[in-house]
């Protein structure tokens, strides 16, 4: 097995094969934590310098949406047992029998955020875990993920005529796991996209030929749904619910901001980063509060159409199944959920509505899309880990890159129903809608971006107080950079090299 330049024996070192690395490990002094001036997360991935532990090198995964469905699952009706990666991970031991793939399984109803600080502060982590990366830049500093770059940089031994294992991924990829240091702390080897998908029996009983292309067509569909009895669009504020909130946000306000999107990306890597957004907003040039405005119109003037009750949670996905809801945001994750018990109506899916300069004079009339690096198979290693088991690090990038091959891509996303962000992976034909063209990706969704967790429910409670009011202009502008103001603030105590 060839990892990386490691000499046969430096890999046996890794496995724990090496004549001497039985003895050497079990005399081998603690590890030393990491010091404020070497933080893990900064550690370049190199190779491993200590021996392991005699017997098999065990790799705890947690594999998020890609993950085989526990054996002890009872599955629901609708419901598919997911065996592509165990099959993968079986082959894989096959080759390797000194490695052994445990899958980690998320404790049920944990915050992903609460989890990561959770175990990144007990240093218990899965050796693999999956995370967005708008997740880790407020802590990457902190070390809560590895640098893969040296590993990047090098051939993947699995997939021929590779030379970096970089090239394996479409740049939307690589950008994703860029983190404000200009350091990869992950590999991403699928994604996500999301459109709205539509009842077309309703939208026929209503008169509606054909999906609406534009905002004012988009309100007039509506309008046509309500006047025959349908909730004409699905939606709720609450942050338990996934997440239209700032899935409306990604995909309208970059149109209103078109020629001004990237202002704020300093580094010219074509995405905003958290640090860029934290800058920004110290220099009072981020957010753009007019264009911002002009959204919260928008969102207000839609959502008269929503269904009761969705200042809170609803289950509006349930709704739609049943004929109610007419149409809603979903991700391309769902197609598989489709496929397996399809709704009883025909739908279709249809992209976010075209804003032109006849409603906001900035907007330039482009389809905009949330399509980016948000699948199951977005992998990050514990910086920790540099300092506790190096010799770890060889075998983890070595199942993660042979888990990178495309056919055992493909494999994952015909499961998931997810998007292939790795060449030569294939996803399943009911993702076509998701391949059309469209004019831009959405680099950033600002509240969520500068913080996963504080700054969505903050711009959520923002919502929960406007749409359903009076609130002026002006008191809704109050409000909402009042709110922002003590994101910001939280993310520069937790980063105090962003302060400038």
């Amino acid at each position: 097995m060839t990892i990386r330049k490691l000499s046969r024996r430096e890999m046996l070192k890794a496995l724990g094969l090496a004549s001497t690395g039985a003895v050497l490990a079990a005399c081998a002094p603690a590890a030393t934590q990491p010091t404020a001036q070497q933080p893990a997360g900064q550690a370049e991935a190199g190779p491993a310098a200590a021996p392991a532990a005699a017997g098999k090198i065990k790799i705890l995964h947690w594999a998020q949406g890609a993950e085989p469905t526990d054996p002890n699952t009872q599955l629901t009706e609708g419901q598919t047992r997911h065996v592509a990666y165990q099959e993968i991970a079986d082959a894989y031991m096959a080759e390797h029998p000194d490695v052994e793939i445990e899958w980690y399984r998320f404790p049920a109803g944990s915050q992903t955020t609460e989890w990561l600080l959770a175990r990144m502060t007990a240093q218990d982590a899965p050796d693999i875990y999956w995370a967005n990366t708008e997740n880790l830049w407020p802590h990457v500093n902190k070390g809560w993920a590895l640098a893969f770059d040296e590993y990047m940089n090098q051939p993947n031994p699995y997939v021929a005529g590779n030379e970096k294992w970089r090239d394996q991924f479409q740049e939307v990829s690589i950008i994703s796991q860029t983190g404000p240091d200009g350091k990869l702390y992950g590999v991403n080897m699928d994604g996500a996209g999301v459109m709205t998908v539509y009842n077309k029996d309703a939208f026929a009983d209503a008169g509606i030929e054909n999906p609406p292309k534009t905002w004012p067509e988009h309100m007039d569909a509506l309008q046509k749904l309500a006047d025959k009895g349908y909730i004409g669009f699905g939606a709720d504020l609450s942050t338990n619910t996934c997440c239209f909130p700032h899935w409306f946000e990604g995909q309208s306000y970059v149109q209103l901001i078109w020629d001004d999107v990237y202002k704020w990306d300093d580094d010219g890597n074509r995405v905003i980063t958290a640090k860029e957004l934290a800058e920004h907003a110290q220099k009072g040039d981020a957010l753009d509060w007019d264009a911002y405005l002009a959204m919260a119109h928008l969102l207000k003037d839609m959502s008269k159409y929503f269904p009761v009750g969705y200042e809170g949670q609803l289950d509006y996905r349930q709704l739609f199944r049943q004929g109610k809801v007419a149409q809603y945001f979903e991700g391309n994750w769902a197609t598989s959920e489709f496929k397996a018990s399809p709704p009883p109506f025909e739908f279709g899916w249809n992209h976010f509505p075209i804003i032109g300069p006849d409603i906001y004079p900035r907007a330039q009339s482009k389809i905009v899309r949330i399509q980016g690096a948000w699948g199951a198979m977005q992998y990050h290693v514990p910086g920790y880990l540099a300092e506790k088991e190096p010799a770890k690090i060889p075998v983890i990038m070595d199942w993660l890159m042979y888990s990178s091959k495309p056919e055992n891509v493909t494999k994952i996303c015909q499961e998931t129903g997810l998007v292939p962000l790795t060449h030569g992976a294939q996803g399943i034909p009911e993702l076509a809608p998701f391949m059309e063209p469209y004019d831009l990706a959405t680099p950033y969704q600002s509240w969520g971006t500068l913080d996963a967790a504080f700054g969505l429910e903050e711009e959520y409670k923002l919502w929960q107080q406007y749409l359903p009011s009076d609130m002026s202009d002006t008191e809704f502008l109050n409000a909402a950079q009042t709110a922002w103001k003590s994101v910001v603030d939280r993310v520069l105590e937790s980063n105090p090299d962003w302060k400038i």
